[in-house]
């Protein structure tokens, strides 16, 4: 009901031909879709659209279709710190973190931003995330004979741990790992023009020696909606399209406000249904305030804390896997880095809807990271 309220609501004001406002800046005129403070304001204001009306700043014509440009700072609260959808508090032991026993298992050398790779295209640099893994499971394909297919993502947090969602894994017949993949359907993988090209064919299929989904995990509403992995073997370090992503395990990184940054997902299309592209995908979304997360969620009955929302139209965790990382960039020891903050868990039932994808909380799960790891 939220949801259909809000897009008649917001349908309505943008029938409007004439813009009231300007922006004190140009760049201060924002797609609606991509102001999440907006979507917010329009999501507990139904009846009140006197204010959408008069931050109306222009039109922007995306895929043939017109769509309404706003003021964004004028929805933009200042009490509202927190990127996630829950409190702010780190809880007790948090500050331990850095000193925990099995925290020498997380590599240092992680999360290595490739320098050519290509900014704002839809497919994937060849080597730009390396930490990409997908996870195949057997599917029934008549009595006796299993299929075996790519069903979920994951990410490489160490030579022996895959991060993934529980959902990928809970009640699931998992066969393995692929990592260093990037074209499904291809042996060798390519990129580039002549006579700059670029070519990789290093997979590796990996046996999962345990899976590890959350204690607490809860399908319905979804809670703790995160997995791990661990392989049976290692995974061989030696390959440019092999490495791992970096936790925010530091104090200063698990304390970063999320809220209004951007982040990106990266996949192969991969959800409970099947993948839906052969060749690695990114897209680049915005994540919205914990308040706006809650009020438009508030529907749901899912009231479960320690979770992200991010995305608009059209970009949101269909152009990602089930269990695939939301990472952003930022420094570690002087040296920018690509952190995962997130695990893809669950979006609304129409992909690429107006409103976002959810997103388990990494920072929440530190310590549970940590004291689940072993050698």
């Amino acid at each position: 009901m939220l949801i259909t309220k809000v897009l008649i609501c917001v349908s309505f004001i943008f029938g409007c031909d004439a813009y009231a406002n300007r922006c004190s800046t140009d760049a201060d005129c924002t797609l609606f879709r991509s102001c999440p403070e907006a979507i917010r304001f329009a999501a507990i204001n139904q009846s009140n659209d006197e204010k959408l009306k008069t931050s109306l700043c222009g039109t922007e014509i995306i895929d043939g279709k017109r769509l309404p440009k706003v003021c964004c700072s004028a929805f933009r609260m200042t009490d509202d710190r927190s990127g996630f959808f829950g409190d702010d508090s780190e809880g007790p032991g948090a500050d331990s973190l850095e000193t925990h026993p099995n925290i020498n298992l997380l590599p240092t050398k992680c999360g290595q931003i490739d320098g050519d790779r290509i900014f704002g295209g839809v497919i994937a640099n060849l080597w730009e995330f390396p930490w990409m893994a997908l996870i195949s499971h057997r599917t029934r394909a008549a009595p006796g004979k299993d299929n075996l297919q790519f069903k979920c993502g994951g990410s490489i947090i160490n030579s022996r741990y895959v991060i993934t969602a529980a959902h990928c894994v809970v009640n699931k017949k998992l066969a393995g790992v692929r990592v260093g993949e990037f074209d499904i359907n291809s042996k060798e993988d390519c990129q580039g023009e002549y006579p700059k090209i670029y070519c990789e064919r290093h997979i590796q299929d990996i046996s999962i020696e345990e899976s590890i989904p959350h204690q607490g995990y809860e399908r319905s509403p979804v809670d703790n909606d995160i997995a791990l992995l661990r392989l049976k073997k290692p995974i061989d370090f030696a390959h440019k399209n092999v490495a791992p992503i970096c936790l925010p395990v530091k104090s200063d990184l698990r304390n970063v406000v999320l809220g209004g940054k951007s982040a990106t997902v990266a996949g192969w299309g991969t959800t409970d249904t099947g993948y839906q592209s052969s060749v690695l995908r990114k897209v680049t979304i915005p994540i919205l305030t914990a308040s706006a997360c809650r009020d438009i969620n508030s529907d749901s009955g899912d009231t479960t804390l320690k979770k992200i929302c991010a995305g608009e139209l059209k970009k949101d965790s269909c152009s990602g896997d089930s269990g695939g990382p939301l990472m952003l960039e930022s420094q570690i020891d002087g040296k920018f880095r690509m952190i995962q903050y997130g695990v893809v868990s669950y979006g609304p039932k129409q992909c690429g809807s107006l409103f976002p994808g959810v997103y388990t909380d990494v920072t929440a799960y530190i310590d549970w990271i940590l004291d689940t790891i072993k050698a």
